[in-house]
């Protein structure tokens, strides 16, 4: 296996020049330095194909990132590319409507239960917005109760340590919940009688639902005149092709998908039942590029694909045979008491717990140095897609066999982690969070 320390020239070079110009030195928080160990990780990408990536500097990777999820197919799919350069001959955004909008939402509605109309945005959080303000619409209510990360805006950004510049009457409008915590949910209901518009959640990610949680979920929503949202910008495509909501029988009031709709580039939507969606007529949700057809283009080309090719199914093969495989190399090193690997077999997450002898990021610091010098770009987090080959999942167990057998050296010899990671350790993203807010877990499954 090879073993590297990457050469990073040309990506501090070119991070000189950003930290003049760039606040917080990047576009999106999570690809940005804290998030990798400063100093030994690369900091700029050049191109991708399939499953892997080039930095600046001519270093390849195995990637397990996949641009923080939208990946599904792989990098510059060739179906998807087509589509979009098709498209670009036509144009990209025109004066009037285009037939794309139509035959994207019909897609939609085949596939995702609770999708009876849509409509599109950009991101991720352009969707878990509007879905708020929807709610709010239908119900003449303002307060909000949440579980999930669900965007940069205003309405949930406002109760993290990131919420410089966001009025002190937004913070007094959210409230979040833990989840498989019923009492937590019903909580917020009962100090906001009569209030609560909504309830927005990420339907599944590392947790699995316990006593009919999600059913139960809806139930209590319903009881208390609120709608139900199931975030799905992760779940949906990924872990079924209709989302979380038909993987669990649980049919939410309206939804909002993004990233692996359109293979990356970039589209989102919200989705739902009529009677919800149609509020849109009343309150407003324009903007320049709602109709850009480039997104629409490749989500016509994707969401196909993902059917034609099973990519779900593909997903949870080669995830299970990661998951269990870590999981079982963890067991031979001994070292059940400060890793596993959790969640979904589509998506996993590496959990540490540092026993009080070590700090948990640092373990995911050290982790990711000895990961990048084995070719494998690495945040304790496998978003992977259709691309990814079971050699691919091979060669990543060889490589975690050699960090974990490094890692049992560090704990029979009494050593500290902070002299072996060569540069800054990674930081946290939020500090203020409920548990289930955070990507970086304690939790053990």
């Amino acid at each position: 296996m090879i073993h590297r320390t990457p050469v990073i020239t040309r990506s501090n070079e070119i991070y000189e020049r950003a930290k003049k110009v760039v606040p917080a030195g990047s576009q999106t928080f999570s690809k940005g330095v804290t998030q990798f160990v400063e100093g030994f990780a690369p900091k700029y990408l050049h191109r991708g194909k399939g499953s892997r990536v080039w930095d600046v500097d001519g270093n390849d990777y195995l990637d397990y990132i996949m641009a923080c999820h939208p990946i599904i197919l792989g990098y510059a799919d060739p179906d998807v590319n087509a589509a979009v350069m098709e498209q670009l001959e036509l144009g990209s955004t025109f004066s009037l409507m285009n037939e794309l909008e139509v035959d994207v939402t019909e897609q939609l509605i085949d596939a995702i239960p609770c999708a009876e109309a849509a409509r599109f945005g950009k991101n991720g959080a352009d969707a878990t917005t509007v879905a708020v303000r929807v709610a709010r619409a239908v119900t003449g209510r303002e307060h909000v109760a949440y579980c999930g990360y669900h965007g940069w805006h205003d309405w949930y950004i406002a109760n993290t340590d990131l919420n410089s510049g966001i009025p002190e009457f937004a913070k007094q409008l959210s409230h979040s919940f833990n989840y498989n915590d019923l009492d937590s949910l019903e909580a917020i209901f009962k100090a906001h009688p009569g209030q609560v518009a909504c309830v927005i959640m990420e339907p599944l990610t590392i947790l699995e639902p316990k006593d009919n949680f999600l059913h139960e979920v809806k139930k209590m929503a319903h009881h208390y005149g609120a709608l139900l949202i199931f975030d799905e910008i992760i779940t949906g495509f990924r872990f079924h092709f209709g989302g979380a909501q038909a993987l669990t029988g649980v049919t939410p009031d309206l939804a909002t998908f993004a990233k692996a709709i359109s293979n990356a580039i970039p589209l989102s939507a919200i989705v739902g039942k009529k009677e919800y969606m149609f509020a849109l007529e009343k309150t407003f949700f324009s903007f320049t590029y709602g109709g850009d057809c480039i997104g629409l283009a490749a989500a016509k080309a994707c969401i196909p694909k993902l059917k034609r090719e099973k990519v779900p199914d593909h997903l949870w093969t080669v995830g299970t045979r990661l998951k269990d495989g870590y999981n079982a190399l963890v067991a031979s090193h001994g070292l059940e008491e400060f890793t596993s690997c959790i969640g979904y077999p589509c998506r996993t997450i590496i959990s540490f717990t540092g026993q009080g002898r070590y700090d948990e990021l640092e373990m995911k610091s050290y982790f990711q140095q000895e990961m990048i010098r084995r070719g494998i770009l690495w945040t304790a987090y496998h978003a992977l897609c259709w691309s990814h080959s079971m050699d691919d999942i091979e060669y990543t167990l060889e490589a975690y066999d050699e960090v974990l057998g490094l890692f049992r050296k560090v704990v029979d010899s009494g050593q500290s982690l902070r002299p072996l990671i060569e540069g800054e350790p990674v930081k946290p993203v939020f500090r203020k969070v409920a548990d289930f807010n955070s990507y970086v877990t304690k939790k053990r499954g």
